[in-house]
This record gives structure tokens, sequence and C-alpha cells, in this order.
């Protein structure tokens, strides 16, 4: 329909309907009006002609709908002195008598306003567009005859049917507003219960129960919950499954989405068994925000049938690339020291360096100190019987429930409360060295507690120290995941010269000192040499050690120093496999000055870098933030670099510094997302799939991002994903 604009001004807005109909449909504000305009009617000569070239019927039938539409009826010129033809001409009272007349000034002829606005196939098509014109026959036979014919009766029930709509609403109009109503009702149950399914996934809370039919009287925390509000459909596990994997995939590609703005990312991989004596490999993506902050986001568990190096590199670049993300765009690789993972030939690193040289890879630095550790408790005997005898104990106290009664009655007897400290003896773990200083200190605070409760056990019942509070410092450091290489390097360099500094005499006697407190307040006797051995005659005769050695020099000499100095020769060996050259060419660019020549040239050479723009902005940069800086850490250039707009302002120094940050240092990430697994695949869930167990670790471990969850784009998901469900159940 031809769009037009009606003009009439307010002065003439009753002039132009006189009948029924055009009354009914007068009902437009003075707002709507104020955009029509007519020439007004001179005042002194109302016999002059008012013509409205804009309502005329001979503009055709389309506008008849139109001024319909926007208020107006029959266009009935009144005080219009109509021409003559053969002898006659067209008289205003014929508007009176017949509502649907309408007149055309500039052809002289006459139209019926009904049958315009709503013409069938049998309307008289002298009355909708070639205008009648023998007025000699119109009062007495056209017009009658007309008036009685099918078509205009018809259209007439159609204007009584659009004016009632206007004023109570059409059919269609309640219809629409009944399905909208039942799609937002729709809309708002299952948001219901994709909240109630977010809320168990974000908890880890198990979802299906043993049975779930309408007998069961314990339907599983999901449906239990919902059950406290009303009766829901479409809980089912194939149902609970989709929403799941819609939410995750929202998760997923928020994650993307960030990690494509940055444009570089690494990755950090490791390997478990869940409880179904699967294995599962966790994926982290590790990136950098515009804030120049380390993001380390999970995408996901998943299990494979080997764990060989051609395996999981295979199965990295499927996930990669899945989730649109370009290999090309790899910067780093975290592993542990598994051989099918760093191996220099067939490992997954090697691997995925044939097809990236960039890919640089890290040894994961918590790893190399646990192994460091480990060697200690291997090699000096005296450790290693320390760290049996805690794990002997551990086990013996808490195999039995009556041997742990008789501990936590001791306790009482000894007035220990449980916020003073430890209140048990705490386990052991290979993987997890942190867990034995907390081993020790919870023997070392419930001495006296141990003591007491085997005597009583042994009447009744028939049948740390400062190198691993230094190291554990270390440990805990080293699982951050905002941690890169230049504080790695220096909290390393730190931790051993620490140790190296607490290999002398007075160390010695002050941990020698609080040692003998230890023996008196307990009534321990006094330590005493063991037999000295001799070396037999054979190989030479002799003692095996000093024979006038005593028992302080002894614990000094063959345990003390002999500690020390195989953690920190241990240490420094086995840190030198993460002193890589290039990341100590950007650590020499970012920190230090003056910076040497070598370390522009190959940073440049291997990452396509500027050389002169990265000299040049590296040097400004310094000058600026020296005036107003006088630490020189890389932490403290970081957010010198992210404040006002100096990123823009040095553009190539700041992908520097954004490619340093997106280097990984470790993979706890890796780790942490194993206790989440340990959760979420329990005895009691040991069937559950494995897209509902990635789905359900997504929804878990990234929690900020599933807050973010939008229920309307998930509902939109679901009802285009099947036109039966849509039959079933309306729209969403």
């Amino acid at each position: 329909m031809d769009k037009f604009v009606i003009k009439l001004s307010k002065e003439n807005k009753l002039t132009t309907a006189s009948n029924t109909i055009s009354k009914n449909t007068m009902s437009m504000d003075d707002k709507s009006l104020d955009t029509l305009h007519v020439e007004s009617p001179n005042k002194s000569t109302l016999s002059k002609p008012i013509i409205d070239t804009n309502r005329d019927p001979c503009q055709g039938k389309e506008n008849a709908y139109y001024l319909l539409s926007n208020g107006f009826g029959p266009y009935q010129p009144k005080n219009y002195d109509f021409p003559k033809r053969g002898g006659r001409k067209f008289r205003s009272e014929w508007f009176i008598s017949f509502p649907w007349l309408e007149y055309s000034p500039s052809k002289d002829s006459a139209y019926c306003f009904y049958c315009r606005a709503f013409p069938s196939n049998k309307s008289d098509i002298t009355f909708i567009s070639e205008g009648f014109r023998q007025w000699s026959k119109a009062c007495f036979k056209s017009f009658p005859k007309h008036e009685q014919s099918v078509p205009l009766k018809e259209s007439s029930t159609k204007i009584a049917g659009y004016n009632e709509a206007k004023q109570s609403g059409s059919i269609i109009n309640k219809v629409n507003t009944q399905y909208n109503q039942e799609v937002s009702d729709n809309r708002e149950y299952l948001k219901c219960v994709l909240e109630t399914l977010l809320f168990c996934a974000r908890q880890g809370i198990a979802i299906r129960g043993h049975r779930e039919n309408e007998e069961s009287q314990n339907k599983g925390n999901f449906q239990e919950l919902l059950n406290l509000q009303k009766n829901f459909r479409y809980v089912s596990g194939e149902y609970l499954n989709e929403f799941l994997g819609y939410m995750a995939n929202i998760v997923i590609r928020d994650i993307v989405d960030n990690v494509l703005i940055a444009n570089i990312f690494s990755i950090i991989v490791d390997e478990t068994q869940d409880l179904s004596r699967h294995e599962q490999v966790a994926i982290i993506i590790r990136y950098v925000n515009n804030d120049f902050s380390p993001i380390e986001a999970f995408l996901g568990f998943y299990k494979v049938e080997s764990t060989d190096g051609l395996t999981l590199s295979l199965l990295l670049k499927n996930v990669l690339i899945s989730n649109g993300l370009q290999l090309e765009c790899l910067r780093g690789q975290c592993y542990d020291g598994a051989a099918s993972m760093r191996g220099a030939y067939k490992g997954v690193q090697s691997r995925i360096k044939e097809e990236n040289p960039l890919a640089l890879y890290v040894h994961c630095n918590a790893h190399i100190l646990n192994l460091c550790l480990v060697d200690l408790s291997k090699q000096i005997s005296h450790v290693r019987n320390v760290f049996g005898t805690l794990s002997t104990l551990h086990n013996f106290i808490n195999a039995s429930s009556k041997r742990q009664a008789v501990f936590d009655n001791m306790r009482s007897k000894l007035n220990m409360k449980i916020g003073d400290g430890p209140s048990t003896l705490k386990s052991l773990s290979d993987t997890r060295w942190s867990c034995r200083i907390d081993a020790l200190e919870s023997l070392i605070f419930n001495y006296q507690v141990v003591i007491d409760s085997l005597e009583n056990i042994s009447v009744n019942d028939s049948i740390h120290g400062n190198i691993m509070s230094t190291t554990n410092i270390l440990s805990k450091y080293l699982q951050s995941s905002n941690i890169d290489y230049s504080s790695v390097q220096h909290m390393t360099k730190a931790t051993i010269q620490e140790l190296s500094n607490m290999r002398c005499e007075d160390k010695f006697n002050m941990l020698w000192s609080k040692t003998n407190v230890m023996k008196i307040d307990n009534e321990i006797c006094s330590p005493i040499l063991n037999r000295k051995l001799k070396v037999p005659k054979k190989l030479g005769g002799g003692l095996k050690q000093n024979e006038n050695c005593n028992v302080k020099d002894h614990y000094k000499i063959n345990i003390y120093f002999q500690v020390l100095d195989t953690i920190v020769s241990d240490m420094k060996e086995r840190f030198k496999e993460n002193d890589i050259h290039i990341l100590n060419c950007m650590q020499d660019i970012i920190v230090n000055e003056p910076i040497k020549y070598t370390s522009f040239q190959d940073v440049s050479t291997m990452y396509g870098f500027n050389e002169s723009e990265l000299k040049a902005e590296t040097k400004i940069f310094n000058r600026m933030y020296k005036s107003l800086n006088t630490e020189n850490t890389i932490q403290s250039k970081i957010k010198y670099m992210k404040s006002g707009d100096n990123a823009v302002g040095f553009p190539t120094l700041a992908k520097l510094y954004k490619l340093f940050l997106t280097i990984p240092s470790n993979s706890a990430a890796c780790e942490r997302s194993f206790s989440c697994l340990r959760r979420l695949k329990n005895y009691l869930r040991s069937t559950m799939g494995q897209s509902r167990l990635n789905h359900l670790g997504i929804l878990q471990i990234e929690r900020e991002r599933s807050l973010n969850i939008n229920n309307d784009e998930v509902i939109k998901q679901f009802d285009s994903s099947t036109t039966s469900r849509r039959l079933k159940f309306n729209n969403f």
C-alpha cells in the first residue's frame, strides 16, 4: 500500500465527517490530528469549495483503509457547489440517505467508502475505482441497488467489526494476547527449572535420584527442590542434559570470545583417573585481558582411552579447533613431568611445537618443587623414617573408631579446644607436598595427646621443621594462577638463598634449643648415638663416622646440613629446566635497565616485533615510569602500563607485556579441577555420563561466568531445537 500523509487542520476536524461510521472513527487524539491538514474554509465565504485532495476517493482504493485506520470516514464535502452534468448534479442530501457514499470533486464522481476500504471479488468497480456519474439514476435506482448488494453488506459488516475491534479489541488480538500470556508463562516456568538446575550444578549437588517415578519418596535434589514450589514437567534426564549443555556452551562461548579478543593464549593440561577408572584430561586455557590480568579458564573434562603423546596432542588440537581457536595463536603450554607430556620427541609438547614453534613448553614449577622434596625424602633416611612414622600414626589412629575416640578423649582431658590448633592427625600425599608440613604441625601440636593415646591403647587394646615451612611457602606461591615467569624466578632464588643461609651454626643452635625445650616439656629422653658402624677389614677397616662425634654434632652434620645441601642442590638443578632464554630476554626488557641489545634482537626476531619501535617505546616508557616510581618490579610496571592510556601509547611494548604474562608457570588449575571432579563423580554418582560430567564441571568451576547466563537465551535455543516439543508445549 502506498504510504501518504493526510493533512487536516484542527479547525476542520469535525467538518470532514457527518455520517455514523465517520463519527465512530473520528477518535484520533489532537496530537495525531496535528499532522493532518487541509486548507481551512474562509470564514467570510463559506460557499467557496472545500477540497481535500488527499481524501479525494479518486486517489485509489488503497487509501480508503488507510483513512479508516486513521479515524476518517467517507469524504463528504459540505458547502460545495456541485457542477451540473446534462442538467443534473450531485446532491449533498444523498450523504444522509446513503452514509457509505462519498464524492470526488476532481472527477465529479461518487464512490462507496465501505467497498473501497474492504473490497471483495464481487464488488462493483464503478463504486470502487471508476466512479459513478449518472445522477439521473442515482437516488431512485443505482444507489438503493448498491446498498442492497451482498458485497456492500459484507463490507458494512467488516467496517462495523473493525470499529468494534478498535473499541474492545479484535478476536485476533485477544487470541494473540492469550498466546503471548502462555508464552510468558512457559518462559517463567522454564526459567524456574533452569535456575534450580544451575543452582545444583554450581553447588556440586547431585541432580538425579535413585528412582524418579511418582511412587519414589526421594526423587533427588533437583526434583525435590522443584516440588517445593509446584509440579514441573521437562525434568527428565534427557531434558536436563540438554539444558546443561546449553548453559555450559554459553559459558564456553564467553571464554572463547575473551580469548579471541586477547588474540594469543596458552594451554595447561593434566590428567587423572576418576572413580570409574576412566582417564580424565582437564584442559585449562590462559589468556590476558585488557587490564593485563592473567585469566585461567576451564574448557572441560575429556575422557581418553590412552594417555600417550599422540592421543593427547590430537585431543588438544581437536578441542581448540572445535572452539574456534587457532593453533597459530598458541604461545605457551604447561604440563607435569610425565614422559607422554614433556617428552622431547614424542611428547605432547614436542608434537605441538612441530606445528607451532612459538608454543613454549614450561614444566609446572609446583611439580618441580614437589620432585625436589620427594627426592629429599628418598635420599635422607632420617627424613624418610619421619614421614613413614607420620603415615603409620595417622593410619593407626584413624583405622579404628575406638582409637579415634581415645584420641578425642585425651584432647578433652588436656583441655584442648578445636579452635586452638589441628584437632586430628593429617594424612600424607605423594603429589601434594604441602600436606606434609600440615602433618608435621599436627603431630607437634598434638604430641602429648598422641603419647597418652598410645599408652592408653597399649594397656587397653591388645590387638619439620623449618625447612618444610620454608619450602611450603614457595609451594603455595607456585600454585597461584596470577604468577608469572619473573615472579617464579625471583621467589625460587629467594627460597634457595634462604635455605643456604640456614646452613650455619647459629640457625642449628636455635633449632637445637627449641628441640630441647620440647623434650623437657614432654619428658622425652635425650637422644643417644647409634652403635658406631665399622668398615669391613677387607675394605680397609675403621669406623664409618668420626669417633669424637657427639649427639649434637651428629644431628648437625649427618641430618641438618645434609638435608639443606640436598634440597638446595636439587632445587638448583631441577629449576634449570625452566630457565628459558627467550623468557629471560622478555624479563630483561620489562624489568632491567640497561637492557641487553641481544634481548631486543632475540625477542623481535622470534615474535615478529619491530625492533626499533620496541626499543623506542621501552626507553620512553621507562623514563616516564622512573619519574613517578622508585620500585622496579614487574608488578609495579604492569600496574603503570594499564593506567591511563599507556597501553594505547605504547602498543608494541603492551603486546610484549601481554605475551609475557600469557606464558603459564604451573598446572595447579588442573589440580584444582580434579578436586571438583572428585566431588562431582563420587560413589553415588559413579555412572554419570561424560557429557553431563563435563557440563557440570564447567558450570561449577566457572562459577562467576555461570552467574551471567541469560535464561532467555537458553530457552530460545531449547525452543528452536525441535518442532515436536513446540507442538506439545506451545512456544517459549
